[in-house]
């Protein structure tokens, strides 16, 4: 066992009277609960509280506490922990290694003591968490103010060591608001339910715990604030964030329900795909009408998605020919490109423009805009959820410079929003190539021309090339003058 040393007396906080918010956790069963509260609404205080009864109820159990960085791990939740735990429940504490003994009521058959573990753990990559054997977890600040967040991917490797023989296995998700993503999609999201069975979330206010804030502390930073802040870091809003890119974007303005919605086989159509091995494949579908009017009509998004049921549903929807990541003409272990791939089951992936900054700025403007008789130049049919979903929540990346067209965009759940990327850069600005469209009841379509010539440099394999030059340079500067005044800030 690693050399343990031993604590002096803690300072201990308020006495523990739980609020409904805090009831409601500490009494459900789900096997993973989360609460996505405002700021000083108590979580962290809650999570302290629910791992502390935990290792109580269950000796020689053994917990991950974790925060994204080690620095905010040692700052706020560790200390919390040591302000809020009994000092005379700490056996030792192994500093250097974050591994935390606590007494139990419970001795071993030969009357020596039980004790739980604890391991506190920076969570910015899943690797350290292979080798553990855990019984229970608690993510502290999934979504960190600064904009940051625990990988999903780390929550998944979590999940997946709750493998220890002590104790009904447990995950506990405590965050501030970071809009519609993991946190939101597996604990919220109503359309998932049936997905995420054994998963629950609550939210609360910031003014569910007035009772221990300063007077006037909530007025005070409603006051002080932007709304987005407000409604992201006191109500534990998903739908606004500091950082959201599309604020323009309205889903009562900007979203239909299909069946208002007469589409013309006539229009112009076309699909924008996005390819994944590990991650979803989508696909989203739409139309460009007399107007000049954009409506996304529909969209595919498969997890680990199956190439031939995949193509069957695009053909399905009319289409032999999409337009996509200009990286599918890239080979993979097989020696084949998800371009041949899905050639092989006569869907012909288009490469087109990856310019992220250029598309952000068309779609903004698109947002902005309005047809001439005043409806919205670009809709998106109800049914297309997870595309909605995306582009709400997608946001600036906190670690870099705002206030220039090359902020850079956080990473995140974007499969769909990467499809629409490829449907307008392909379907609005890529010069001379023909609608990719079958109509319904037509022959199979001729080979596809681009500028008059098949070998485009983009349909060469493995040839590296610029993807900005897609794109007509003057129709670029023309979108950006339009949409910020000038090339070079987003003011």
């Amino acid at each position: 066992m690693a050399s343990r040393k031993r604590l002096s007396p803690i300072r201990q906080l308020a006495k523990y009277e739980p609020h409904p918010h805090q009831i409601v956790f500490h009494q459900d069963t789900h096997k993973y609960r989360a609460l996505v509260s405002g700021v000083g609404a108590g979580k962290t205080r809650m999570g302290v509280e629910e791992v502390i009864k935990w290792t109580q109820l269950y000796p020689g159990s053994l917990g991950v506490i974790g925060r994204l960085t080690s620095k905010a791990l040692k700052e706020t939740t560790q200390r919390r922990f040591f302000e809020v735990c009994d000092p005379r429940l700490i056996e030792s504490f192994n500093i250097s290694e974050g591994h935390l003994w606590l007494k139990t009521n419970a001795v071993d058959e030969d009357g020596s003591p039980i004790y739980s573990e604890i391991l506190f753990m920076h969570l910015d990559e899943p690797g350290p968490l292979g080798s553990l054997d855990i019984s229970y977890f608690w993510i502290d600040e999934a979504h960190e103010p600064d904009g940051t967040e625990v990988p999903e991917a780390t929550f998944d490797m979590l999940t997946a060591r709750l493998r220890h023989p002590v104790g009904p296995w447990r995950g506990f998700v405590t965050s501030n608001s970071g809009g519609k993503d993991w946190v939101w999609d597996k604990f919220f999201n109503p359309s998932k339910r049936k997905i995420f069975k054994e998963y629950i979330g609550w939210t609360a206010p910031t003014s569910a715990n007035a009772k221990y804030l300063p007077e006037g502390y909530v007025e005070e930073l409603s006051r002080t604030h932007s709304q987005a802040w407000v409604d992201r870091f006191l109500n534990a809003s998903f739908d606004a964030f500091e950082g959201q890119i599309f604020t323009d974007f309205d889903e009562d303005i900007h979203t239909y329900n299909p069946a208002d919605m007469d589409i013309s086989q006539f229009w112009e159509h076309g699909a924008g795909f996005d390819f994944g091995v590990s991650a979803p494949t989508a696909c989203v579908y739409g139309t460009i009408n007399h107007d000049g009017q954009i409506i996304i009509y529909d969209e595919d998004y498969e997890a680990e998605a199956n190439i031939e049921t995949f193509a069957k549903s695009i053909k399905k929807k009319g289409f032999s020919h999409v337009y996509a990541d200009p990286s599918v003409v890239n080979r993979g272990p097989n020696k084949k490109s998800p371009k041949q791939l899905y050639q092989e089951q006569d869907v012909y992936l288009i490469p087109a423009s990856n310019d992220e900054d250029f598309f952000i700025t068309y779609l903004i403007k698109l947002f902005r805009d309005r047809t001439s008789d005043g409806r919205p130049m670009i809709m998106i049919s109800k049914k297309c959820k997870y595309l909605i979903d995306q582009i709400k929540n997608a946001a600036w990346d906190p670690k870099t410079v705002a206030g220039t067209t090359h902020d850079k965009v956080k990473r995140g759940e974007n499969h769909a929003r990467d499809a629409l990327k490829y449907f307008i850069n392909g379907m609005c600005f890529m010069p001379g190539v023909l609608n990719p469209v079958v109509p319904s009841g037509s022959e199979k379509p001729k080979a596809l021309v681009v500028n008059g010539n098949w070998e485009h440099e983009s349909f060469l394999e493995d040839k590296d090339f610029d993807t900005e030059n897609y794109c007509h340079p003057e129709i670029k500067e023309a979108v950006l003058n339009a949409t910020y005044g000038n090339t070079n800030s987003r003011a």
